[in-house]
Parts: C-alpha cells; sequence; structure tokens
C-alpha cells in the first residue's frame, strides 16, 4: 500500500510539474510544435507563427495554378449542363457499333421503328436491342468508364476552385483572368483565409493525384477538339499538390490559423458508377416511349371501336365517376375512379343500342317469336332485363357520387384534411375503392349478359332465312312486323356487341387486388 502511495504521489508530482492541467496552454505547446514541424518543411514560406500571418509564397502557389489552369476553367464554366460531362464520357467509350445500339433506343427510332413493325412485336425488339447494349459494360468496362470520369473530376474540381476570389485577399489590386502583370501579394491574417483553404483541402483531397491522365487527355482533345491545357503542364501541376499534400503543409497552416490543433480535414467521396445511372436511366426511357406508343395505339383502337359504334352520339352520360378529380387526388397520394372510361361507354351502349335496338330485336323476337328451344329464349330474357336493371343502377350510382350525393359528399369534406389526417385519406381510398369495385362489377356483369345474348343472336342470322328454321317458327310472320329485314337487323345487332365488347376489353382496367 505504501508504494502505491509513494508511486501515487510522485505520479501527482510530476502531473503538477510538467502537465498543469490548463487546456488552452495544452493547447498552445501543440500548435507551436505543429509551426515548428511547418517551419522545418520546404513550405515554411507559406505562414509565419509570430503574428498568425499567412505569406506570399502560399499565394504565389495558388497564382501559379491559377493561371497554369485558367482555360480549364474557362472550359468547364461555359457547360450549363454538367451531367453532359457524364455523358460524353460514356459515349467517348463506346465503340461505332455499340453507339448505333444507344441510337437506336431513342425516343425518336423508336417511334420510327413502331412505324415499321405492329406495336405488340415493339418490346420485345426494344429488349433485345437494350439487352444486347447493357451486354457490352462489362464491369473491366464499367472501371474503366469510371476512371476515365474520376480524372475528369479531378481536374474540373481543381480547375473550377474559385482562385480569384482566394487571391483577391492577397492583393485586391489582381483581375480575375488576368496575368499580363505579376501580383503583389501581401501577407494576410491567417484567420481571414482559413475557411478558404479549408475548402481546397476538402475538395481536392478526395482525388488521387498520382494517375496516368493520357486516356483523360485524349478524351479532352475528342470532346474540345484541343487541350484546353497540355498533359505536360498538368502532370506538374498535379505533383506539386500532391507534394503539398503529403506534407500536410495546408492542414498545418489551416491547425495554426484557426488555432485548432486537432483539426482533420472532412473528405467525402462523391464517386459512384456513372454507367449504371446511364443505363438505367436509357431502360427507364425506352420503357417509357413504349408504353406510350401502346397506351397511343390502345386509345386509337378504343376511338376506332367507339366512333364504328356510336358515331356522332354524345358518350358523356356519367357524370361524377370521371376523371376530373384525378389530378386533384393523385396530387394527395389518393386513389382514383378507374374505369370512368368503360363505365361511360356501357351507359352509352344500354341507353343507345340496349334501349333501341336491342328492345326492338326483343320485342320482335323474344315477344313474338315461337322459339323451338324455351331456354335460349329465357336466357336472352334473363339478359336483356338485366342489362335494363344495371343501366338503372348505374345511374344512381353515379348519383351518389355527386358533390351532394351520399358519397360524393364524404369525399368532399374529407379531402381538405388528409394532409393531415391519415383516417381521412384511408376513408377517401376506401370509398374510390368501393366505387371502383362498383363500376367494375356493372360493366362485367353487363359484358356476361351482352356475350349471352350475342351468342344467341349469331346462329338466328341464318335461322331466320332456312325454309325450315330450328330455334323460331314463325320468321315469316315475324317479319311482317318489321319493314327491315330480320337477317340485316341481327347481323347489325350481332355487330354492335362484338364492337362494344372489343371496346370494353381496350380500355376496361383490371380491379385492383
Amino acid at each position: 500500500m505504501a508504494k502505491e502511495s509513494k508511486g501515487g504521489f510522485l505520479s501527482n508530482l510530476f502531473a503538477s510539474l510538467f502537465n498543469s492541467g490548463d487546456a488552452d496552454a495544452d493547447k498552445r505547446r501543440q500548435l507551436k510544435a505543429i509551426a515548428k514541424r511547418l517551419s522545418k518543411s520546404k513550405f515554411k514560406n507559406f505562414y509565419k507563427f509570430s503574428g498568425n500571418e499567412i505569406l506570399p509564397g502560399l499565394g504565389k502557389q495558388f497564382y501559379d495554378i491559377y493561371k497554369a489552369i485558367y482555360p480549364v476553367q474557362v472550359m468547364f464554366n461555359a457547360i450549363q449542363n454538367q451531367n453532359m460531362l457524364k455523358h460524353k464520357v460514356i459515349t467517348y467509350s463506346l465503340p461505332e457499333n455499340i453507339q448505333e445500339l444507344a441510337d437506336s433506343l431513342t425516343e425518336d427510332n423508336i417511334y420510327a421503328l413502331s412505324k415499321q413493325i405492329p406495336i405488340e412485336n415493339l418490346s420485345s425488339q426494344a429488349t433485345e436491342r437494350l439487352s444486347a447494349f447493357s451486354d457490352f459494360f462489362t464491369l473491366e468496362k464499367i472501371t474503366e468508364i469510371d476512371n476515365l470520369y474520376k480524372q475528369l473530376s479531378t481536374l474540373k474540381t481543381i480547375a473550377t476552385y474559385d482562385y480569384y476570389f482566394f487571391l483577391k485577399k492577397f492583393d485586391k489590386s489582381i483581375q480575375e483572368g488576368n496575368f499580363s502583370t505579376q501580383p503583389r501579394f501581401e501577407k494576410v491574417n491567417a484567420e481571414y483565409l482559413a475557411d478558404d483553404l479549408k475548402e481546397f483541402v476538402e475538395t481536392v483531397w478526395e482525388f488521387s493525384l498520382e494517375a496516368d491522365w493520357t486516356n483523360l487527355f485524349k478524351f479532352l482533345k475528342d470532346f474540345k477538339g484541343s487541350e484546353p491545357i497540355s498533359m505536360g503542364l498538368w502532370r506538374r501541376i498535379a505533383a506539386r499538390i500532391q507534394a503539398i499534400r503529403s506534407s500536410e503543409a495546408f492542414e498545418m497552416v489551416i491547425r495554426l490559423a484557426s488555432s485548432n490543433p486537432a483539426y482533420i480535414p472532412n473528405i467525402q467521396s462523391t464517386s459512384a458508377s456513372i454507367v449504371e445511372p446511364y443505363l438505367d436511366n436509357i431502360k427507364n426511357e425506352v420503357e417509357k416511349t413504349i408504353n406510350k406508343l401502346v397506351e397511343s395505339a390502345k386509345s386509337a383502337k378504343t376511338n376506332d371501336f367507339a366512333n364504328q359504334l356510336f358515331g356522332d352520339v354524345e358518350i358523356n352520360q356519367i357524370k361524377n365517376y370521371t376523371d376530373a378529380l384525378k389530378p386533384n387526388f393523385e396530387r394527395k397520394g389518393l386513389r382514383y375512379y378507374e374505369n370512368y372510361q368503360a363505365l361511360n361507354y356501357l351507359k352509352t351502349f344500354l341507353i343507345e343500342v340496349v334501349k333501341k335496338d336491342l328492345r326492338e330485336y326483343y320485342d320482335l323476337v323474344i315477344v313474338r317469336g315461337m322459339w323451338t328451344t324455351q331456354s335460349l329464349n329465357s336466357q336472352f330474357s334473363d339478359g336483356y332485363n338485366t342489362l335494363l336493371s344495371v343501366s338503372d343502377k348505374i345511374t344512381t350510382f353515379d348519383n351518389e357520387l355527386a358533390e351532394d350525393g351520399a358519397i360524393g359528399v364524404k369525399i368532399k369534406t374529407l379531402l381538405p384534411k388528409t394532409e393531415r389526417d391519415s383516417s381521412s385519406k384511408n376513408i377517401i381510398n376506401r370509398l374510390i375503392g368501393d366505387a371502383n369495385e362498383s363500376a367494375y362489377t356493372f360493366i362485367m356483369e353487363s359484358l356476361r349478359c351482352i356475350v349471352t345474348i350475342g351468342k344467341i343472336i349469331k346462329p338466328l342470322v341464318e335461322d331466320c332465312t332456312k325454309n325450315k328454321p330450328e330455334l323460331v317458327s314463325n320468321w315469316k310472320e315475324l317479319q311482317t312486323y318489321t319493314d327491315e329485314p330480320i337477317k340485316e337487323m341481327s347481323i347489325n345487332l350481332y355487330k354492335k356487341i362484338y364492337l362494344f365488347t372489343s371496346l370494353e376489353k381496350s380500355c376496361l382496367v383490371p380491379l385492383e387486388q
């Protein structure tokens, strides 16, 4: 115990002699040690410890870099879209046949291709080309491209540092881009330049300057037609900056200037593959273009069916289950009415065909006809009456979605609350989901009835002209009740049923599960 007490006493004694416990005194000792180390380096002309001054020697280093690299700075500053550089680096690395593949995947060329091949084959053709293009980018090729872009980023970062702003603090008379006269650099209070120097270190030190720059300068010549700086001069600049970096001279100046001996540069790597985003972007653009073409073809087909079926008839029979609120719903992250187009066509068909042409046919053939089999007669009758009831249900359903309707008023009331109240959002989504399910049910139920009726009408086209009819025995008698030949009436009605089922198939949105 005595020994331990003695040891503790001696430790405390030495601590009292050599370590006052004063943090400021410790920091001063550390700063003096840093200043001593800097004074023994070949960059001792950067800083003077007594007076905390940055010397003209550091300004001259920056001026020499600025003067040599200024044409490169001008080149980069003239490029407004910096992402263009990534694209240029990638396309520079593509052989002619791969570049042709890339060109074939542009929107204009896919549109041109759509005029040469059926739309259903377009997607597979584009996918094959995209796959062949992607296969070119092996890991080795991706690494080569990424390295080239990293070297370009190194040159850009060093070239576009604001040397003029930095140097103005040494000589207020210096003019940007004017190197005709040598500046007269003065000593500067180190605190005044600490942040500027820190910015240089924390951006430039990210990059390696020990590299083979041959491929970069080939790219620059291809890109601009001439080199904005000779490779020899750039190598000398890179070597000079690398020497400063290796010596940690700038870090020592920053520690001394800011009185922070613990300063460590905050260097964040921004390097990432430029190839993968490039390929993803091409893939997304191809998919977007094909989807637009498919939707356009689908829309054209839908319009063609609608024009053949309804001609100049007013289509807008549905007033509330529409796409009018879709932008507002989407903006708030809500679901929207999906089958407004298909339901609108159904309602129009029920009014223009079922309640007119089909009713006339029903009254003539079903009511007055003498059927040899009552099952077909009953199926036709059941389907027809179901369609009439669906028409009334759709009207009731649509009215409920009006602003003053049972469902519409709930949506209108809850809509302003959705941004701050998730329960309101959930209720609206459920109401819209229920509406979509009702619309889908109306459409599918009607299609089943219409298809059933169409299957019954199809054999009647021939049966009405037979000497010995097999389905309806009194066709001659029925003909006396209408001026239009029953066969033509049957064919026209069957065509309308076919057009309607094709129309619904072209625009019906499957029910979301």
